[in-house]
């Protein structure tokens, strides 16, 4: 940690202990009010916090760490869900089972596959463009040695 003033900040985040305080109740759904009383700073305090953009970052750091638990734990409920909805559409009730029919076959439309082709992604993976609007350039270099580190070939090398 750096000691700014009276304020020490960690060497990481570039935030005092009570700036992460916040900004890891803010990710987790607090409100400014509940976090400036809490810490028992001004909202404005809070606010004026939110224009740094170390703690911007750490926000969203916090912020994706805490959907990633938040994910985790729906999959663990999937096979309930499944067995719930497989309930609903052997349902008696012609209701529910439209209900059930409707909401699956809305779900599997917006179901999304990500990359299946492991060269072509790490293609994307080392390509880059050096300024936003400018042309990719793949680093062949780089390329090269993730396809062999991952045991890979490229056939159109």
């Amino acid at each position: 940690m750096k000691q700014t003033g009276n304020e020490f900040r960690s060497g990481v985040t570039g935030l005092t202990p009570q700036q992460e305080r916040a900004a890891i109740m803010l990710a987790s759904g607090s409100s400014v009010l509940s976090v400036a009383e809490e810490l028992k700073v001004s909202r404005g305090t809070i606010y004026e916090w939110r224009r740094l953009i170390t703690f911007r970052c750490y926000v969203n750091e916090q912020s994706k760490d805490y959907v990633d638990t938040i994910k985790g734990g729906v999959m663990s409920l999937a096979d309930e869900a499944i067995a719930a909805i497989r309930d609903s559409l052997h349902s008696e009730n012609e209701a529910t089972r439209l209900k059930a029919a409707m909401w699956v076959a809305d779900k599997a439309k917006d179901y999304q596959v990500g990359e299946t082709n492991a060269v072509e992604a790490v293609k994307k993976e080392c390509t880059t463009a050096m300024f936003s609007g400018w042309d990719e350039q793949l680093d062949e270099g780089v390329y090269k040695q993730k396809l062999k580190e991952l045991g890979l070939k490229d056939n159109s090398l």
